[in-house]
């Protein structure tokens, strides 16, 4: 598989054209592989990643190819081992991938919707009508009823399901380890449908889970789990891309998110997919405040 050349024969390339009339170009990838965090249902979502493999490929002119993540690390890990080009992350994740590229993996775009993200703390109905729980507009309110609720996150590496509640969480002064009926608990399979699911079904009192996936759900599913508090925004999910596959693919890559355009049929069905209305060229300091969070915890807690 052709891939970018390294900056040393890149360098040589150069060279030799200062003697002559030499081609200088670096060759174009032959193919452009990504995947995306597997944070809902898995057939939902490799169908749209398809979709989209499809768009960007046209827009394009290079062969772009969808591989499925098994889970969170997964995702962030095939980056760096180079078993994908771009990738679709969280903002924990995102973190984690430049971390690990240490200085070879940046930010190519976000939705509009993920600088102003949320999460949504959902109670059981049930517990919502006993009157275990209720509409909170501070979290604090909760620190006098959590001994009598079980509550959920989500998967430990997501930053709506688990990183940004937990730290809400313990910003109003209570401890999810310690503070709930019984072990608090992560749905490591199946992201924020999975929290929903059990919430919904008494299985779990109380969850933390992705505002967008909530607002896109079933209406029975959520008159199951209603909202009972609604955090602070931060910022969240991001494309990321490899400097592998060179400035020049990255910046038409970035400028296909960007370009995606709802009056066209396929193209909206890509932005829909993504719950948005359109991504937005950013930059990897914007997530600087998540890796502050994310090294807030004690070292391995998120492993």
């Amino acid at each position: 598989m052709l891939r970018p050349l390294p900056a040393f024969a890149t360098l040589a390339v150069w060279s030799l054209s200062a003697c002559g009339p030499q081609p200088a170009a670096t060759p174009a990838a032959a193919e452009l592989r990504f995947s995306v965090l597997p944070d809902f249902n898995k057939d939902t979502l490799a169908e749209a990643s398809r979709q989209l493999a499809a768009v960007l490929g046209r827009k394009l002119a290079v062969p772009v190819r969808y591989e499925a993540a098994n889970d969170y690390a997964h995702a962030v890990n095939m980056l760096a081992a180079n078993k994908v080009d771009f990738v679709w992350l969280g903002g924990k994740t995102t973190c984690d991938a430049i971390d690990a590229g240490a200085g070879t993996v940046h930010v190519l775009a976000t939705r509009d919707i993920d600088l102003h993200f949320k999460t949504y703390f959902v109670a059981n109905r049930e517990a919502v009508a006993a009157g275990k729980v209720k509409p909170m507009q501070d979290l604090r309110e909760l620190a006098a009823v959590a001994k009598d609720l079980t509550f959920t996150f989500g998967d430990k590496n997501s930053t709506s399901g688990h990183l940004m509640p937990r730290h809400f969480l313990v910003l109003a002064g209570i401890d999810p380890d310690r503070a709930f009926r019984g072990a608090c608990g992560y749905q490591a399979a199946g992201g924020h449908s999975a929290t929903l699911k059990a919430v919904a079904s008494g299985a779990a009192d109380l969850g933390a889970l992705n505002f967008a996936y909530y607002d896109a759900a079933k209406a029975e599913d959520k008159a199951a789990a209603p909202i009972v508090y609604t955090t602070p925004e931060y910022v969240d999910y991001a494309w990321v891309a490899h400097d592998r596959i060179g400035a020049d693919l990255a910046a038409r890559l970035r400028g296909a998110f960007t370009g995606l355009d709802a009056a066209v049929a396929e193209e909206k069905a890509i932005l829909d997919a993504w719950k948005c209305r359109k991504f937005e060229p950013a930059q990897d300091s914007q997530w600087d405040s998540i890796r502050k969070v994310r090294d807030s915890l004690p070292k391995g807690f998120l492993r």
